[in-house]
């Protein structure tokens, strides 16, 4: 099986799709024949720099999601010679429009290319197209999709994978603190998602956060600057002056910065499967995040839940477990053993190989 890992937006964007690509590539290689197709960034070793029009340049000229739609039509078009030349079995990929602009050429030219979408957004049920194999990372949009009458056999349950030791820095409390001029007797909530209002929420954190009027609570929030960020950082100057740090840090940073935190807040509403979750959990932070049988399923009893649309319920959270340490570090465990036990690569790689196997299978 030759397989190609499809992201445009590997190298220049950090989300969870971008993450899990290169986690991806990561465990599959010397698994299988694995090349990693990327939008930007330096060629490396069975990795491939697909030319395309970036977000980034077109949001200079249009809206950021007709700028992203622009960048996957781009670096569909130029992708598919690549996957003819090198006689290319599967393609694994995220971006759903991308997908879509392949699915038309594969049609087109009667490619043999099988294409394997990641529901990481997630995508409802009523826009996956008919004539792809979808890989359903979370048992909630898996039963969504069984419920429109999405056939079982164009779908696997397998969720997203991560390397837990990864994100276990060796740096100390006080040693990571200092790295990002964290103040070292506060307790320190971090946050670490795209800077948004709209799907994130990060001003309902921020409106949290100030509500408790605790000069000892600090709140650190990391993330890929989108155009709702200068509002958010008007936000927290004049809610939390002194008391708050917005960042953007290079992903092999993030351990560090989990290494400095107390609390993880994740206050979406929905996700598919977030990745920081993993990686808070991994590095043993105590997560909060919504309470939805979605998160629940996702991180079982690893987490703490709230519902993250009612004004307070964070205020009340977290001032009930910033006095318990015992609670904290039994869920700092709780969620070590939950990335071990259910998102490690040594357990999920049999099963990616096994969908793989199926999907080539079913559609030869």
């Amino acid at each position: 099986m030759r397989m190609v890992i499809a992201c445009c937006g590997l190298e220049h964007t950090r989300r969870g799709y971008e993450s899990f690509a290169r986690e991806l590539f990561g465990a599959l290689s010397g698994q299988v024949d694995v090349t990693l197709c990327k939008g930007s960034g330096k060629r490396q070793p069975n990795e491939v720099v697909v030319p395309c029009l970036r977000r980034n340049f077109l949001a200079r000229f249009m809206n950021p999601q007709t700028a992203y739609r622009w960048e996957q039509i781009t670096f569909a078009i130029a992708l598919f010679p690549y996957l003819i030349l090198k006689k290319v079995d599967l393609v694994h990929y995220s971006d759903g429009t991308a997908g879509n602009i392949l699915g038309r050429l594969v049609r087109f030219t009667g490619s043999r290319v099988k294409l394997l979408l990641s529901n990481g957004g997630p995508y409802s049920a009523q826009h996956l197209r008919p004539d792809i194999f979808i890989q359903q990372i979370c048992g909630e949009c898996y039963k969504e999709a069984l419920a429109f009458g999405i056939a079982p056999e164009r779908m696997r349950l397998v969720p997203y994978g991560i390397n837990p030791e990864q994100f276990r820095s060796s740096e100390s409390r006080e040693a990571a603190r200092e790295q990002f001029s964290l103040p070292h007797d506060s307790f320190v909530i971090l946050s670490v998602a795209a800077l948004n209002r709209s799907a994130k929420r990060l001003d309902y954190l921020i409106r949290e956060v100030a509500a408790l009027r605790d000069n000892s609570v600090f709140l650190c929030i990391a993330g890929q600057p989108t155009p709702e960020t200068p509002g958010l950082r008007e936000l927290a100057a004049e809610l939390l002056p002194g008391r708050h740090i917005i960042v953007t840090v290079p992903r092999a940073r993030i351990p560090t910065l989990l290494a400095a935190a107390d609390l993880f807040v994740l206050p979406s509403l929905a996700e598919g499967l977030p990745m920081v979750l993993l990686e808070a959990c991994s590095s043993g932070v105590p997560v909060i995040s919504h309470n939805t049988s979605h998160f629940q399923w996702a991180l079982g009893d690893a987490a703490l839940y709230i519902d993250m649309a009612a004004p307070g319920a964070l205020v009340s959270k977290i001032q009930e477990v910033a006095s318990q340490p015992e609670v904290l570090r039994r869920f700092s465990v709780l969620g070590k053993t939950r990335a071990e036990n259910c998102y490690s690569w040594n357990v999920l790689i049999p099963r990616y190989l096994k969908m793989y196997e199926s999907v080539l299978s079913a559609w030869r």
